[in-house]
């Protein structure tokens, strides 16, 4: 079946996520992507945040989802795995 992934509006993270899906569909049942990235100001990650370019989204380059906010960025952890 056709398929679509839209964004939520929640910025890098949510926008890779978005990303990363539409990547993993058959280009013939693909029927687009839409990140809000040109009404958002700014990534949570400046080196590898997820941004359009020439009407394109690049899959962000970083580990897991690509996208690695600066450390502190949200504030002291509540919990930490790893």
């Amino acid at each position: 079946m056709p398929h679509t992934c839209d964004d939520a509006w929640g910025g890098d993270i949510i926008a890779a996520a978005c990303t990363h899906i539409g990547a993993t569909v058959q280009p013939r049942l693909n029927e687009g992507v839409w990140i809000a990235q040109p009404y958002i100001e700014g990534n949570f990650d400046p080196k590898n945040g997820v941004n359009i370019e020439g009407g394109h989204i690049k899959l962000p380059s970083g580990p897991g989802l690509g996208v690695v906010p600066e450390d502190g960025l949200f504030g002291v952890p509540v919990a930490s795995f790893g």
